[in-house]
């Protein structure tokens, strides 16, 4: 995907490419973990210290692993993530399947 925009004089500039990933939680190696704890810690971290904690020593999640994630990749390496959880929520007799999206970031 290439993104071209214009600034105040009229030229285009053309962003890097950006790559999609989907993969299942049990597809990532330790490797992918320590990268998205990384961006993780750089994303979330200017929001507050206690924001980036949870993703020291490589973990990728803050709460609950997610089950599947959209990870986008440009030249620098992960410029975008977002996870998903599959969920049950009770709509009066019926249980209903849900997905919970989180862990969103984008560099």
């Amino acid at each position: 995907m290439n993104i071209a925009i214009s600034n105040d004089t009229g030229v285009f500039s053309t962003h890097s490419k950006v790559r999609w990933r989907v993969c299942w939680e049990n597809e990532l190696q330790l490797a992918e973990h320590i990268e998205l704890s990384e961006f993780f810690r750089k994303t979330y971290g200017p929001t507050g210290e206690f924001n980036a904690k949870p993703f020291e020593g490589g973990r990728s999640w803050a709460g609950a692993r997610p089950e599947i994630r959209v990870i986008g990749y440009d030249a620098h390496g992960i410029a975008a993530h977002i996870g998903a959880l599959r969920r049950f929520i009770k709509v009066g007799d019926i249980d209903l399947l849900v997905a919970e999206l989180g862990l969103y970031g984008v560099r």
